[in-house]
Order: C-alpha cells, then sequence, then structure tokens
C-alpha cells in the first residue's frame, strides 16, 4: 500500500477519498445518523455528513503522510491557520453568497423582505450554518481538493489544466447528486466548474491558506441549506427550489467566466503554481 502511494500519490488520493466518502462515510449516514439526526436541520445538514465530507481531507493527510512524513503533515495542517491579514476574505466571502443566493430565491419569487425577514428571525441558525459548513464541509473538502490535490495537479500542468482535473474528481466525487435529475444534475456542474474556476483565483491570492478557501466554499453551501430549509417550511415546492439551483448556477457562471478569461488564462502559459 504504501509503495503504491508513493508511485501513484494522486491515483492513492482519489481511491482513498472515494472509499473513506461512499464505503465508510455514506453508509453510516444513511444507516446511523439519518435516524440519530432526524428531523434536526443542523444535524441532518452537517453532523450526519462529517465521515463523507472529511473523505478528501482524510486522504490528503494519508498520502502527505506516507510520502512527506511528519514534516508534510506539518506543512499541510498549516494552510488551515487563520491569518488576519484576510480578514477582508472572512467577511466578503460569506456576505456575497448570501447576496448572490437571495438574487436567485428573489428571482424565483421571493421578496427582498421575506429573505432579510428569514435571516433576522433565525439569525442564530443563520450563524450557526455559516459556522458548521465552514468547520465540516468547507474544511472536510478543501483541505483535500485545493489543500493537496490542486497544488500537486498544477505541478508541470498549466493551472487551466489542473483546474479542469479537479473539477472532474470533484464532481465524480458528488455522483450522487449526478444521478438525481438533469434538473439537480445540470445546474449542479455548472456551479462546480464555477466554483472550481473562482475557488482557483482566492487560492492564488491567499497563498494556498484553506482557512479562506473554507469559508468560500462555505459561503456557496450555507445560503442556500439556509434559504431553502426557510422556502419549504413556508410552502415553495422542491420545484422551486431547482428552479432557484438554475438561476443560481446562472449567477455564479458570469463572474467564473470573467475571472477565467481575466485572471486565469492569460497565465495559463507558464501557470505551474508551487503554493
Amino acid at each position: 500500500m504504501k509503495t503504491f502511494i508513493t508511485k501513484h500519490p494522486v491515483a492513492a488520493f482519489i481511491i482513498l477519498t472515494f472509499a473513506i466518502s461512499f464505503l465508510i462515510g455514506f453508509p453510516l449516514k444513511l444507516f446511523i445518523l439519518n435516524q440519530l439526526f432526524r428531523g434536526q436541520e443542523l444535524g441532518l445538514n452537517y453532523y450526519s455528513k462529517i465521515f463523507i465530507v472529511f473523505g478528501p481531507a482524510l486522504a490528503a493527510i494519508i498520502v502527505t503522510s506516507v510520502t512527506s512524513g511528519k514534516a508534510g503533515i506539518t506543512a499541510l495542517l498549516g494552510k488551515l491557520k487563520p491569518n488576519t491579514k484576510h480578514l477582508i476574505w472572512w467577511l466578503a466571502l460569506p456576505v456575497t453568497g448570501t447576496l448572490l443566493t437571495m438574487l436567485a430565491f428573489m428571482i424565483q419569487g421571493a421578496t427582498t423582505q421575506e429573505m432579510i425577514s428569514a435571516i433576522v428571525k433565525n439569525r442564530g441558525l443563520f450563524l450557526a450554518h455559516l459556522a458548521l459548513t465552514t468547520l465540516i464541509i468547507g474544511i472536510g473538502e478543501e483541505l483535500g481538493w485545493r489543500g493537496w490535490l490542486l497544488p500537486r495537479l498544477s505541478k508541470g500542468r498549466t493551472i487551466t489544466s489542473a483546474i479542469l482535473m479537479v473539477f472532474i474528481i470533484w464532481a465524480l466525487w458528488h455522483f450522487p447528486l449526478l444521478l438525481s435529475g438533469y434538473k439537480v444534475a445540470i445546474p449542479f456542474l455548472i456551479i462546480n466548474l464555477s466554483m472550481s474556476i473562482i475557488f482557483t483565483c482566492v487560492w492564488q491570492r491567499v497563498n494556498g491558506n484553506i482557512f479562506v478557501l473554507a469559508i468560500a466554499h462555505a459561503s456557496v453551501d450555507f445560503p442556500e441549506a439556509f434559504f431553502e430549509s426557510r422556502a419549504l417550511a413556508t410552502g415553495h415546492s422542491w420545484n422551486d427550489i431547482l428552479n432557484m439551483w438554475a438561476v443560481l448556477s446562472i449567477i455564479y457562471a458570469v463572474p467564473a467566466i470573467i475571472v477565467f478569461f481575466t485572471l486565469i488564462a492569460p497565465k495559463s502559459p507558464e501557470g505551474h503554481l508551487h503554493i
């Protein structure tokens, strides 16, 4: 096993990620944790998924331990250290993600007053969504995707190629969503590709700090989870939610296209990053 990881670290990372998430995490969620947290919004959204979403992080730690030892683990986990010079990112990312998600819901018929009222009346729950998405989903995924995989793939390749490869692996890791019908799969893939581009741009600008990337990831996920729960509780249908996803995919695709062609593609011929 160690020999395989040493010779084929990327393949080992992918295998371990899928094995941890779907051979351990998914059965635990389906047969135990879903029952344990039945009827609990935060429990079902976050605690029940912890062994799934930490698959990428645990895979990164295992592969790094084998290939780089203690020093490598220290360096990898060091990327999680918050740095106050990134304070503007900590604030701007959740605000931006919330506003864009609100826009998608309002395009689908929700009023500004309804959206603001949902936050004000449930502000503790709103902040809990942000905190738990960052600490569980954000760190669990980003320590793997952009803490280990993106830096590894960017060595000897253009950054455009690395982004595309991370997108494909990241999308396939979400394969249960891809089996949920085209109304789920198509918007998800558009958002996933858009985030692959935008998150890479953020990654470049914060010198690979994964705490910021965890917040970035959370800023996409937590407003959707929060407002979706509020919408369903107030009589909106699942079809309304699917329409919101479609709108949100377009909203995120626009800045992703701009970022790619103005900030990433021009640098792609050299694009070998060593963060």
